[in-house]
């Protein structure tokens, strides 16, 4: 052991634990798996060292050993969403793709809030049986009681959705009628984790279940999954102590800061857990499935009297009714309120859903220091001012909200128990920063659900994120990390925005935008012409004619494509083209009195406009852009209130940009509620079926149509187009990721196009994402020359390249191939070649726009095209 090594005698078992999965993830299966084959001899019966043992054989390639990994930890926790998804993985590597699948779906069914952790993959539909456990797992009990009783008339043998039902029981109050419905079956008999966690749960005085529970699961994480969203019933052991083995060695890498201290030692020789004294939970009528864990920590100081564990046999009476007049005094006092909500105009609508609104919070970041030396400190102060204002009126809508400096300690100070140390103004000590933040707070019972960064680049950095695609991109500029809790950046955990500062020592960018997002939080809209719709019986308030309130700009060339993607908002909303419309010649009418503004336009580094494109074959080396979208033409009556969506490339570059060079900062600066565009080089389709930026803005404008805010809309349509090209291809090509981490959100991320009221269901549990990958795993590849490459996938690559390059014919090629995970075979692997070409275009001002194009055949045919906006 060396010299750092030998400080550390014990170790928690839960920082092994992290250290281990960050291990797998990270792609280093070698030291996972010498790390639990230790904790699987200090814990021989201990579920979760089989999984991670199953997860590090595949991902060395030994599926058909791992599947046995997994077989025996499902033989002990049926119930284990981690196991099920690994092992549809190793069925899948070993050809047995159709258990695979009913693998994937047992996965999805047992974690259907968390499920877009799963192994990446296809997944079916959540079955009508796996609602009854997503509602279990928001902490609906009654209606999940509802739900798993039909789902067990349909499958009365399913003794995994038995288990979720006597458990929806128990929490919804029917304590006799959960233990009726456990000893009618042989489950009090079964000896895995599940049936003993129910056991303990409907006995609490039965010890002997709680000890074998913690056999089986000594860090607790799995009781606490099972029990979630709610507390266990019973009190877990204090953290876990173990000896330091050379066998932990390769792990140090991934251990927090914190574990790299020496740890009290164990204390139990054997590492098991030490019981503590257990009382019964003390129940209150019809709100034990929504107390908080302080609240039922409160509770199991107060025990109450109950049977003997020696009678568990016997059916004992229904616990006391709530009141029947207490039940009616609620329902009238819910729907005074629903109706206060719907005619005052006074108050604000709340921005989340009430369930969420206790825990809901948004974190506003910057730096003290760099503020004060660009603005001054007295510019710094006046900012400061406008961003308390800011959070007051979030506040007013249901939103926690704080102000944070970096580089002030007090400042990072949230609440009792919920704080940060300092950090520069880097972007991974800022990313560190967040995630501490949000860890805290998802301790005291609260989520860090929004991030909204103050500054430019300058002020709070851009990531510089490697570009997986071969054009005129060295880095891509992302704002993702920012708004992630692990390793992985390409789909956000939570929404992230950005007010950008201008690039000047003048804070007047930054007041404006601070200025005009709380005059609308306070109720300041456009005036715009809105209609009553009625779905049924029940009239929707305030839902407008989106065809009035939104309009589209776009290049010819892409017409059939942005047509596709307005009509995701509605039908019926105005697109114009660029040509026959040019910058000289627009009818500004068209843009003005909206709420959203849709561009598909060309962009470029560096320059100010927007240019379009003909439809039409190439006539020869003349053919210039035209100028479609100047910054000066950006007024007021354009931007004020509007929601600004834009694909061409570079349309959020900020640097060396300023309002007179600039779209985006333009509009901001003239009242915008937001922007949303590439930081670099975008990509799209000339048509059908979307991709690149056509599919992911066709998925946010199906959010927008709904009133959604724009953060949640662009977060959202990011998990869909994820999902979606999983679907498609099995993986996420470097198109897919470029896509996924280069587009960012100027503005408020509460902007809507419209007052809508808040669904009542809370946003996570929204379903949307079945499996995807979160992190972009490096494929093997290979780069080729013109005569390696095999002729008839050269020709089919050359005749597209004519059709949307004016020299495609001519352009040299960069031709890589790479194994295509979804038909790869050992005897015959199948290569998918991927051809990049790129030209620079002349434009009517006199400048050059770069084309990129990327041609990707699969076999015989040519499965994607994608193109520079």
């Amino acid at each position: 052991m060396t010299t750092a090594e030998s400080s550390l005698e014990t170790i928690e078992l839960t920082h092994l634990v992290r250290a281990i999965e960050l291990a797998l993830r990270l792609g280093d299966p070698g030291a996972a798996w010498r790390a639990a084959h230790a904790l699987r001899r200090a814990f021989p019966e201990a579920i979760a060292p089989q999984v991670w043992l199953g997860q590090a054989l595949l991902d060395a390639g030994n599926a058909a050993v791992a599947v046995d990994y997994f077989r025996r930890a499902l033989r002990l926790n049926p119930l284990d969403a981690v196991a099920w998804a690994g092992l549809a993985g190793a069925l899948a590597r070993t050809g047995q793709e159709k258990a695979a699948a009913a693998a994937l779906s047992r996965a999805a069914l047992h974690d259907p809030l968390g499920s877009a952790a799963l192994a990446p993959g296809i997944a079916p539909e959540q079955s009508s049986a796996g609602k009854g456990v997503e509602y279990l797992r928001r902490g609906l009990a009654e209606v999940a009681v509802a739900e798993l009783a039909a789902a067990l008339a349909r499958s009365p043998r399913r003794d995994d959705l038995r288990l979720y039902y006597i458990e929806a029981l128990r929490r919804s109050g029917d304590l006799a009628g959960a233990r009726q419905a456990f000893v009618q079956r042989t489950l009090p008999d079964a000896g895995h984790l599940p049936a003993l966690l129910v056991r303990a749960a409907l006995y609490e005085y039965d010890t002997a279940a709680q000890r074998r529970c913690a056999d089986y699961d000594p860090d607790g994480r799995l009781t606490r999954r099972f029990f979630a969203p709610d507390s266990p019933p019973w009190m877990l052991s204090p953290p876990l102590a173990v000896h330091w083995s050379e066998e932990f060695d390769p792990l140090l890498p991934y251990l927090d800061a914190s574990a790299a201290q020496r740890v009290p030692p164990a204390t139990s020789n054997d590492h098991t857990h030490v019981t503590q004294p257990m009382v019964a939970p003390k129940r209150l009528p019809e709100t034990s499935a929504r107390q908080t864990p302080a609240t039922e920590a409160d509770h199991r100081q107060d025990p109450a009297p109950h049977s003997s564990v020696a009678h568990h046999h016997c059916i004992e009476q229904p616990e006391s009714a709530v009141d029947p007049e207490i039940k009616n005094f609620i329902a009238v006092a819910e729907r005074v309120r629903q109706r206060l909500i719907d005619d005052s105009r006074a108050a604000p609508r709340p921005l989340v859903p009430y369930v969420d609104g206790r825990t809901f919070t948004q974190v506003v970041l910057s730096s003290r220091a760099a503020l004060q030396q660009r603005f001054g400190a007295d510019g710094f102060a006046a900012v400061d001012r406008r961003l308390q204002q800011y959070a007051t009126v979030l506040q007013r809508r249901g939103v926690m909200v704080h102000i944070c400096y970096c580089d002030d300690a007090s400042s990072l100070h949230l609440d009792e128990g919920i704080a940060a140390a300092p950090a520069p103004a880097e972007p991974g000590a800022l990313r560190d920063l967040l995630r501490t933040l949000s860890g805290a707070l998802s301790e005291r019972g609260r989520t860090l659900g929004a991030a909204l960064l103050i500054g430019g680049d300058e002020i709070v950095p851009f990531h510089r994120l490697p570009n997986p695609l071969p054009d005129d991109d060295i880095v891509v500029l992302s704002d993702n990390p920012y708004a992630t809790d692990d390793p992985a950046y390409i789909v956000p955990q939570r929404m992230v925005a950005r007010l950008p500062d201008g690039n000047t020592n003048d804070p007047s960018l930054l007041f404006a935008q601070l200025d005009r997002l709380t005059a609308y939080h306070y109720g300041s809209r456009p005036q715009s012409s809105r209609s009553q719709r009625s779905f049924g019986r029940s009239p929707v308030r305030n839902v407008p004619e989106l065809d009035v309130l939104s309009a589209g700009y776009c290049a010819e060339i892409w017409k059939e494509a942005s047509r596709a993607v307005l009509d995701a908002l509605t039908p019926d909303a105005p697109l114009t083209s660029s040509p026959p419309h040019l910058a000289e010649n627009l009818d500004l009418r068209a843009l003005r009195d909206r709420r959203l503004l849709y561009f598909n336009l060309h962009g470029a580094a560096g320059l100010p406009n927007f240019y379009g494109q003909p439809d039409a074959v190439w006539p020869g080396a003349a053919t210039r852009l035209p100028v479609a979208l100047r910054p000066d033409q950006i007024d007021a009556a354009a931007a004020d209130g509007v929601l600004f969506l834009s694909e061409a490339c570079y349309g959020a570059e900020l640097t060396g940009r300023t309002v007179d060079t600039s779209i985006p900062l333009r509009a901001l600066a003239h009242g915008a509620l937001a922007f949303v565009g590439a930081t670099v080089n975008a990509y799209g389709a000339l048509t059908d079926p979307l991709i690149g930026a056509d599919l992911l803005f066709q998925h946010m404008m199906k959010h927008l149509a709904r009133g959604e805010p724009i953060g949640r809309a662009l977060h959202q349509a990011r998990l869909e187009f994820a999902q979606e090209m999983y679907r498609r291809q099995g993986f996420l090509d470097d198109v897919d990721i470029k896509t996924l981490i280069e587009f960012v959100l100027f503005g408020d991320p509460w902007g809507a196009l419209y007052d809508a009221d808040v669904e009542p269901k809370p946003w996570n549990a929204d379903r949307t994402i079945v499996a995807l990958e979160r992190m972009p795993k490096p494929r093997a590849r290979v780069v080729l020359d013109e005569t390696e490459a095999p002729r008839d996938a050269l020709q089919r690559a050359r005749a597209v390249l004519r059709r949307v390059l004016p020299h495609g014919a001519a352009l040299p090629l960069r031709i890589t191939a790479q194994l295509n995970p979804r038909r790869q075979r050992k005897s015959d692997p199948e290569r998918d070649l991927i051809f990049s070409a790129r030209d620079h275009v002349p434009t009517i001002d006199g400048q050059y726009v770069a084309h990129t194009a990327h041609v990707t055949i699969s076999g015989q045919a040519v499965v994607k095209v994608a193109l520079t906006r």
